[in-house]
């Protein structure tokens, strides 16, 4: 079986030439998508509590690895996360008493059922905050009057 590229290769220069990567640079890539992936995943309630399962939790290189990839909170990292959810998680990932909490499967339940309901819900919401909220600028007012125009007859 053939092994897909999980990187894309570089684009081709404007003379039509292929260029090429050096291992360096390739090896940062393939480790930027696997960090970046693993990061996305956090966003799943139930990974997360598969991990509480497999007790990555109790290990300190784990949880020092965690701490590592908060740099993707960063603004010039954060522009490539998907499901900004992973970045809460990770954040809370830091306590210890969440980290317990996620052996509950009852608590993880009510982790999905509240994203479920932001995702379901959060375009209604933001369209029913804009309908309520009056427009108070001077330009609207000024749309909303009619000019005087005189005809010569």
């Amino acid at each position: 079986m053939q092994q897909l590229p999980t990187i894309l290769p570089p684009p081709p220069l404007p003379d039509g030439t292929e260029p090429t990567r050096s291992p360096e640079r390739t090896a940062n890539l393939m480790r930027f998508q696997s960090e970046l992936e693993f990061v996305q995943c956090l966003a799943n309630p139930l990974y997360l509590h598969e991990l509480h399962v497999q007790r990555y939790f109790d290990d300190p290189a784990f949880l020092n690895y965690l701490e590592y990839l908060d740099y993707w909170r960063k603004p010039e990292y954060v522009r490539f996360i998907i499901y900004p959810t992973c970045l809460a998680y990770l954040q809370l990932l830091g306590t210890p008493t969440f980290r317990t909490m996620l052996g509950d499967m009852g608590f993880v339940g009510e982790l999905m059922r509240i994203g479920t309901t932001h995702f379901e819900t959060w375009r209604a919401e933001k369209v029913d905050k804009v309908k309520a909220e009056p427009v108070n600028s001077p330009e609207a007012g000024a749309a909303d009057e009619k000019p005087d125009i005189q005809v010569d007859a």
